[in-house]
């Protein structure tokens, strides 16, 4: 297949192609298909107070380990997860699985602030014009990034997927304005926000 991407563009730190301005970057899984794409866990990693993770596939059981994400936080960090699931499957504890990978996987002394709203899917009745499928990275309240796919798609190599840096203030606000709501108005799954292993 021939190469169409510009020349240079390849980041080989992050293992994906990347726009010069630092907007867009793009995992193209032929040009790395034996690495995974490496931007997701470096923007969480660098965080210093704050990381939302807006995404309706936030999964924590296996092969789908998203939690591992948060393995390198730095300390202090707040985290936020807003995201959809079918909270009515017959022995299923969404939340708590939650609960239980972040403790898992952060460690007590990261003294850190964890808090999980869910969205139901199959209660249309409160929620049936609440449900999204964009996947939105908010970084320290100041960085916003829009997501090709998911948390998954970003810790293995499991097909190309590209990240975008919004840069305009106006349309970080409005993005921010819009998660406020979802959050705001999905509160009645969740898991407070508070320290993760005070819980």
């Amino acid at each position: 297949m021939a190469n169409f991407f510009p020349e240079n563009s390849l980041n080989e730190a992050l293992k994906m192609h990347e726009c010069g301005q630092e907007e867009y970057w793009f995992y193209h899984q032929s040009s790395h298909p034996d690495n995974n794409p490496l931007l997701y866990q470096e923007l969480i990693n660098n965080a210093l107070s704050e990381i939302i993770v807006w995404d309706p596939y936030f999964n924590v059981n296996f092969p789908n380990s998203d939690q591992d994400i948060f393995v390198n936080i730095k300390n202090d960090i707040t985290i936020k997860i807003l995201t959809v699931k079918n909270l009515v499957r017959p022995n299923h504890d969404y939340l708590t699985s939650v609960h239980r990978a972040m403790k898992s996987k952060i460690d007590p002394a990261k003294d850190c602030r964890f808090g999980l709203r869910v969205i139901n899917k199959v209660d249309c009745a409160n929620h049936g014009k609440s449900l999204f499928h964009d996947r939105f990275l908010i970084i320290d309240s100041n960085q916003v990034y829009l997501i090709g796919s998911s948390i998954g798609w970003h810790l293995k190599s499991h097909g190309s997927t590209g990240i975008f840096k919004v840069s305009k203030p106006d349309t970080i606000s409005f993005i921010q304005s819009i998660f406020k709501f979802y959050w705001d108005n999905s509160t009645e799954h969740e898991i407070p926000l508070a320290y993760l292993h005070l819980l």
